[in-house]
């Protein structure tokens, strides 16, 4: 059984990393590389927080977690009906390159105050997901939103305690995330969120995050209050391009905040619009 630590551990490298789910392609080289050279007839990165992949029936297995700064965040396996000599050797070796090809793809991708997606990295998700919507009609909705009165809380209490808020409200966001939403920084006090979904369903996360949001105390600085403010845009209603979808829920995020802030404005008809004492 997995005690505690080790929980506390795996989590840890999960924020670290953020993006957990490696990029298509990312390891095909040292994939090629570990059946060369052990014998193996199958071989899996498993990066935590990616869905299981089936165990092959059959064959034995040698299995290396990946390591980095001494926390383990995945496991590298080899499945075969019979390995070459000395193949758990150089699992372990190769094992140690996936980990330093994915730190170094993560540092690429992630902002590195928040551990959101970077801009860049985001927008190019954001339109492989228009693109998958526009070829097959697979659902597609961005939620933008920023930090009300931010620049009170920098000049108040100052720029770290304001990079303690953007982390903590980062940390929330992702914990209420599901598993194929994405997280960006798109810059300063502004985020994004990638969600396969459909209008309605969009609209009840972007809700429940402000609602989380708005809870968030601060253990360090419980004085300082913070809410956020919402714009929703799916794919269908704003055009056919990822630019048109960002257009739509950046005009929804700023009439979210001309109508009194703390709150998400969504497609007419479906916006929530809660009156704030």
């Amino acid at each position: 059984m997995t005690n505690r630590a080790d929980t506390e551990r795996r989590k840890s490298a999960r924020q670290m990393f953020g993006v957990t789910v490696p990029k298509s392609g990312q390891f095909d080289t040292i994939l090629y590389l570990v059946r060369q050279t052990t014998g193996a007839d199958v071989v899996q990165i498993h990066i935590d927080g990616m869905p299981p992949e089936p165990v092959p029936a059959g064959l034995q297995c040698l299995q290396v977690p990946l390591v980095h700064q001494g926390q383990n965040f995945g496991m590298l396996r080899a499945f075969a009906r019979e390995f070459a000599s000395g193949a758990a050797h150089l699992l372990a070796g190769f094992a140690v390159l996936v980990a330093e090809q994915h730190a170094l793809w993560s540092v690429a991708q992630l902002d590195m105050l928040t551990g959101a997606m970077t801009r860049r990295a985001f927008t190019a998700d954001l339109g492989n997901a228009v693109a998958m919507w526009s070829r097959n009609g697979t659902p597609c909705s961005l939620v933008t939103f920023d930090l009300d009165h931010f620049k009170v809380i920098n000049d108040t209490y100052g720029h770290a305690a304001g990079d303690l808020v953007l982390r903590t409200v980062a940390n929330m966001v992702r914990s209420e995330l599901r598993p194929a939403d994405r997280l960006g920084r798109l810059g300063g006090e502004e985020f994004g969120v990638l969600v396969p979904a459909d209008a309605a369903t969009a609209l009840d996360i972007a809700e429940r995050l402000r609602s989380v949001i708005e809870a968030t105390v601060l253990r360090e600085h419980p004085q300082i209050a913070f809410t956020s403010s919402f714009g929703v845009a799916t794919c269908g209603e704003a055009g056919e391009t990822r630019d048109a979808l960002m257009a739509m829920s950046d005009a929804r995020l700023y009439e979210a905040k001309t109508r009194g802030r703390n709150r998400v404005v969504g497609a007419p008809g479906l916006a929530v619009d809660i009156e704030l004492s």
